[in-house]
């Protein structure tokens, strides 16, 4: 088995009702939403082949935008915070096509292959929350300070491709993409918005390492 941790870029979807509703509205787009992200998990050999894998991971990312058609008294923006977090934890398979281990030398001994790439993919549940704070158009066009916030358990799966360079008998550096899918409806302050559904989903790069035993 193995303990990895890792660290990367999450680059959201941003295929969903919210989201275009949102670009629509104020001066902000799905991509600015890139941002860091870090995890760590365990994977543990099942055959020379296949691995079981469970991960945790964690991304926030705060986004500053305004109102696209309305200014205040003065003709200065309308400006309010983003904030989006996500905190998904997942188990899923890996498939080694070429194995972890190959038999060389005449006396048949067993080796870490160099590289070893893997693919495989899973399922779990992200924790999220999404926040709104700051200066807003009332319904009477005043500009009123507010906070709105919304959370929730989301249903997720995701695939992933990468590969691992063993380099000491037991540690690894890895590189790793990971599509994951998600979505969800925000409620709490957001429900009289009516904003319909929130693509959590996105593409995870990772450069990692992890420690084998």
């Amino acid at each position: 088995g193995a303990f990895n941790f890792r660290f990367g870029g999450f680059f959201p979807s941003g295929s969903s009702d919210f989201w275009a509703a949102n670009e629509a509205a104020f001066t902000l787009d799905s991509s600015d939403f890139i941002g860091p992200i870090f995890g760590f998990g365990y994977n543990g050999a099942i055959n020379n082949y296949f691995e079981f894998d469970a991960n945790a991971d964690f991304y926030s990312s705060t986004v500053r935008s305004s109102d696209r058609y309305y200014v205040d008294l003065d003709g200065f923006p309308i400006i309010h915070d983003s904030r989006l977090l996500m905190f998904p934890m997942t188990v899923g398979f890996r498939v080694l096509p070429a194995g972890r281990f190959a038999r060389r030398g005449p006396e048949g001994s067993y080796y870490v292959r160099r590289p070893v790439p893997y693919l495989g993919g899973g399922i779990g549940m992200s924790y999220w929350q999404y926040e709104e704070e700051g200066d807003f158009v009332a319904s009477d066009l005043s500009v009123v300070y507010d906070r709105f916030v919304a959370t929730g358990l989301a249903f997720q799966y995701y695939a992933m491709l990468g590969i691992e360079f063993p380099v000491a008998p037991q540690w690894n550096i890895t590189l790793e993409v990971r599509q994951s899918w998600a979505e969800a409806t925000p409620g709490g302050d957001f429900t009289f918005v009516n904003p319909g559904t929130l693509d959590l989903g996105g593409t995870s790069v990772y450069l990692g390492g992890s420690l084998r035993f």
